[in-house]
Parts: C-alpha cells; sequence; structure tokens
C-alpha cells in the first residue's frame, strides 16, 4: 500500500522476481529535503531495523527506487518459505530534524527449487 506526507508520497516495497524486493518513493521538492536513509528489519521490531546499504539506490528527478537482492544474506534461516521483510524511511530536513515517515512490510514466499537454484548461483559467483 502507497503513502503520503505532505512532501513525500508513493512510498510502497513490492516483492520482484526472486529474493528481490523494490522499495519506491516520490518527493514534491527534494529541495525539502537534505537526506533520506532507508532502513530494513527482518522481524518488523523497531528495535531491529538497521541501515540498508543504498549502492542499489537511484534516483531519477522526483522519483526514488531501491532495489534489495541480499533478502538471505546473512539470515539465519535460509531454508525459510515463508517470511516477511520491513522497511522504513528516515528523512533529515534542511533545518536538521529528523523523521521516520513511511514503512512498508513485504509477505515473500519462496519454493525449494528456488532457494536451491540461488544456492547454485552463489557457488559461482
Amino acid at each position: 500500500m502507497a503513502q503520503t506526507h505532505e512532501n513525500l508520497e508513493n512510498f510502497s516495497a513490492r516483492e520482484e522476481g526472486v529474493h528481490t524486493v523494490v522499495i519506491e518513493w516520490e518527493v514534491r521538492d527534494v529541495n525539502l529535503l537534505s537526506s533520506y536513509m532507508l532502513e530494513r528489519s527482518v522481524t518488523g521490531s523497531s528495535s531491529d531495523f538497521q541501515n540498508f546499504n543504498m549502492s542499489s539506490c537511484v534516483q531519477n528527478g522526483n522519483r526514488f527506487e531501491c532495489t534489495d537482492k541480499d533478502l538471505f544474506k546473512g539470515s539465519t534461516d535460509e531454508t525459510a518459505a515463508t517470511g516477511s521483510v520491513s522497511y522504513r524511511l528516515r528523512v533529515t530536513h534542511p533545518d536538521g530534524t529528523r523523521h521516520i515517515y513511511f514503512q512498508a512490510t513485504v509477505e515473500y514466499t519462496t519454493n525449494a527449487v528456488r532457494r536451491t537454484w540461488g544456492s547454485i548461483k552463489s557457488m559461482f559467483q
């Protein structure tokens, strides 16, 4: 579900392909933001959110898109068939104030073939 705020809008996350989540949002005026940080949690608990590596993020004008392909990296249960991952957007304004505006959760399902194929591919990377 997309979420909106006075300067930020359409924050959403969706599963796309095998072990990939795409996170997108738009801003009305990029000059009203000093910086932003995307955070991820595999438990959904507010104490478990950690900074997301933003190297996969692309800005195109007022639109931002990040791709999370590390969904199972570092997981203690790489054979999990279902689960959820939550993302939230932390914004810093020009006056220095910081806020967490949005949170989106993606429920994912995988199967043994996908997990096995992912394991085989990772051996050759």
